[in-house]
């Protein structure tokens, strides 16, 4: 058995290269004041507990698609909750006026990166690898994807 999940472990590392240590980024539109966030106000943020950036302005959040590598990272390091939980946990949210409305969901990395691109106030979550010009990556607790601590780390 060991050496199957070995054997099933290697494949996928070789069809996937990166897929299991790539980071997650954050991302916001190129001209964003905003640089840096602590991991403690990026979960404020992702909760929707922090609607505004501290520049003013609202906060838009575009989360990715269910199953999608990048929200399963979301959903473990920020929320510590399954798909079912976060959708309930929304429903009470925009239940009780807590939130006007969703959070816009997007298909892929791609989708993400062309709405933040285009929305000054947007926050969205990419893999690391899907990073061009179109977007900026925020810093969380002063590091970058890729960095030894990184807050959104799929290793973690």
């Amino acid at each position: 058995m060991t050496a199957t999940v070995v054997a099933v472990a290697c494949l996928l590392t070789w069809l996937a290269p990166g897929l299991a240590t790539a980071d997650v980024a954050i991302v916001v539109h190129p001209d964003n004041r905003e640089a840096d966030v602590t991991s403690e106000e990026l979960v404020r943020i992702l909760r929707q507990d922090q609607q505004r950036w501290r520049a003013g302005g609202r906060i838009y959040l575009v989360f990715q698609s269910s199953g999608s590598p990048a929200r399963e990272v979301a959903l473990r390091r920020v929320f510590r909750m399954n798909d079912v939980e976060l959708k309930q946990f929304w429903l009470g949210r925009l239940y009780r006026g807590e939130i006007a409305s969703f959070p816009y969901v997007a298909p892929s990395d791609a989708a993400v990166k062309r709405i933040v691109g285009l929305a000054p106030h947007a926050l969205g979550f990419v893999d690391r690898s899907a990073v061009d010009a179109t977007v900026k990556v925020l810093r969380v607790d002063g590091k970058l994807p890729g960095q030894t601590g990184y807050f959104l780390a799929r290793s973690r």
